[in-house]
């Protein structure tokens, strides 16, 4: 039997072998499964009425407390994936298969109808509940020595977060600020959570995104960068996940209801617990601020460009609600240019207009500021190259010369023919249907000549046959028209 999917890739072929080894026989079929922010690779492999998920990853320190965890989590009988079997160099190891509906998806279909459904609420309960237990069940027998890299979220790593989203994000946004000053706040913050709260098991990335559904119950995954910590943190992370949008109705509702949980294992002061969690909840999003600055404004990916308004919102929510963070002034003045700045405000089109953009690869693709995504993204890197021609480097495929070349060297006519009889159905299907924009993407190696040309044609053919604005930009070039 052949498997395409494992006839490039070195370390497929080893995914492979070890199934082969785990189960004594070969996959009927195998699913790739999409890649979500981490350097892990995950598989479906499908065997009689069978499946399990694979998953292959270098980093085995990282692995390593990941089968820890789950090992200890399924002997306190906490809803993780079982694990069948992990190779000698736990670089590989497969688990069961939980799934694709995870919670984030039953409340992104929610947040379509603009309700959130009681079967939504209910296993959000119920995944707190799973929390609770997970978070202080298993603290006693947890080796905190065996977390990945950090054990303990404490003043260091409360800092670390904070200036996490000072740098990573404030000092690129344009934002004013006095550092001096916000460092003080960040110092005295740390201090006070430092000294206070009770510390427990913390699953540092507690987001509906690791919760999947399965026979109607919630079971947790990716928690490899648990640590010793604040649990109220893991309550911000779920409540505050940025473009879940959950209503503040839903979210008072389930902090009394994992207030209640919690209380069932310990005694807590329910004033200075809440206290603590708007400070965690408010770090969380920071933090969450700072990856968004880091993929998104300094390595130009779009997906995180396009989440930084859902977390400006949470920003805006935890000014209009917590008088707290008024005692941390230069904080305070950070939070409120966050929450009114419209630098970061999705734009809407008062009439149906199409972006079209020329880029570089190596620059990452094109952000999307009217939030919608998709749209069409063509590579021209196929098509022959002046830019290793020495006579053609310091033109574009606006220069006559480049344009020749491309006559008498290459296919790029034919090949826009095809990009328009692509793009043409969704054109007119959006105008048919009133959306207020579509973006078309052309990337190449340096975003200076063929997605230039592949760009112009493009426009040029829009203005021709239809009455609709258009946007160019040619990216790497600095030209907007």
């Amino acid at each position: 039997m052949s498997y395409p999917l494992f006839e490039i890739d070195e370390k497929e072929k080893k995914i492979l072998d070890n199934f082969i080894v785990f189960t004594g026989k070969n996959p009927d079929k195998i699913e790739k499964l999409v890649q979500a922010g981490s350097n892990r690779n995950y598989y479906r492999f499908k065997y009689g009425q069978k499946t399990v998920i694979g998953v292959f990853s270098s980093n085995k320190e990282e692995n390593s407390t990941f089968i820890y965890f789950t090992q200890l989590f399924k002997s306190l009988d906490i809803k993780v994936p079982e694990l069948y079997y992990v190779s000698e160099d736990k670089t590989i190891y497969f688990q069961e298969d939980l799934g694709d509906q995870s919670l984030f998806e039953m409340l992104q279909t929610d947040n379509k109808t603009g309700e959130i459904t009681d079967t939504t609420k209910t296993l959000f309960k119920k995944a707190l509940t799973e929390l609770a237990k997970m978070q202080i069940t298993s603290a006693a027998y947890i080796d905190f020595e065996q977390c990945y890299q950090i054990s303990e979220f404490n003043k260091e790593s409360i800092l670390f977060d904070l200036n996490y989203f000072k740098y990573y994000f404030l000092k690129v946004s344009g934002i004013n600020f006095d550092e001096r000053k916000l460092q003080r706040d960040f110092d005295n913050i740390a201090e006070y959570l430092a000294k206070n709260g009770d510390k427990f098991f913390m699953f540092r990335d507690f987001q509906s995104r690791n919760i999947m559904i399965k026979d109607g119950e919630p079971y947790f995954i990716d928690y490899q960068g648990g640590r010793k910590g604040a649990i109220q943190y893991d309550l911000a992370s779920l409540l505050f996940q940025a473009k879940a949008q959950l209503p503040e109705y839903v979210k008072e509702e389930l902090v009394e209801h994992y207030i209640a949980q919690v209380q069932s294992y310990i005694p807590i002061d329910k004033e200075a617990f809440r206290n603590q969690f708007n400070y965690y909840a408010l770090i969380r999003i920071l933090q969450t601020l700072g990856s968004y600055g880091f993929r998104g404004l300094i390595e130009k990916k779009s997906h995180f460009i396009e989440s930084i308004p859902f977390a400006l919102k949470n920003i805006k929510i935890m000014l209009e609600n917590k008088e707290v963070f008024k005692s941390y002034p230069e904080l305070h003045n950070v939070l409120y240019q966050l929450a009114t700045t419209e630098k970061f405000n999705p734009i809407v089109f008062p009439e149906f207009t199409i972006t079209v953009t020329s880029f570089s690869f190596k620059k990452s693709y094109p952000a999307d500021k009217t939030g919608n995504g998709g749209g069409f993204v063509f590579d021209c890197r196929g098509i022959e190259n002046p830019g290793r021609y020495q006579e053609y480097k310091i033109l574009t495929g606006k220069d006559k010369a480049v344009i020749d070349f491309f006559k008498a060297n290459s296919d790029i006519d034919k090949f826009m023919l095809n990009v328009v009889k692509n793009v043409k159905p969704t054109i007119d299907n959006y105008i048919e249907r009133n959306f207020n924009s579509l973006s078309i993407s052309f990337g190449c190696t340096g975003g200076q000549h063929r997605s230039v040309y592949c760009a112009e044609k493009m426009t040029k053919y829009i203005k021709k046959h239809y009455k609709i604005g258009v946007i160019l930009v040619h990216r790497e070039l600095n030209i907007k028209e």
